[in-house]
């Protein structure tokens, strides 16, 4: 099963975002923080990270260039960006701060499904 890390503000997103893709062998542990995400990562190990763009503390893109920038474990892990920020522009400044994919909301969470499961967007952040 593969562990992913929701950093999303919006609280009511995780429990049926979790349902739907434990169909898909995902497992999803979610926080609604950036600190707590770090502290998290710091403990736990994730296959992925999926990341809201709008968040408290720091916006996603800064939390993206803060993982990336770092010399944690964790900074190879790869990013999906999940945000209403969908312009082309968040887009291109989310996947140029080391997003390895980048999805707009309001999404389809068959398309999030179908993006994680792609070799490439979940990798083993170490072998097991």
């Amino acid at each position: 099963m593969h562990r992913l890390l929701l950093i999303d503000d919006d609280e009511a997103l995780a429990a049926p975002l979790a349902s739907y893709l434990a169909r898909f062998d995902f497992a999803l542990s979610a926080v609604t923080r950036p600190s707590a995400a770090l502290a998290r990562l710091a403990e736990e190990r994730f296959d992925a990270l999926i990341l809201d763009g709008m968040l408290p503390e720091m916006d996603g893109f800064a939390f993206c260039k803060r993982v990336r920038g770092g010399s944690e474990p964790w900074r190879e892990i790869p990013i999906l960006m999940l945000t209403a920020r969908g312009d082309l522009t968040d887009r291109v400044v989310g996947l140029e701060l080391g997003a390895d994919d980048y999805l707009a909301k309001p999404f389809e969470p068959r398309e999030l499904a179908a993006r994680l499961g792609r070799p490439e967007a979940v990798r083993a952040v170490a072998a097991a």
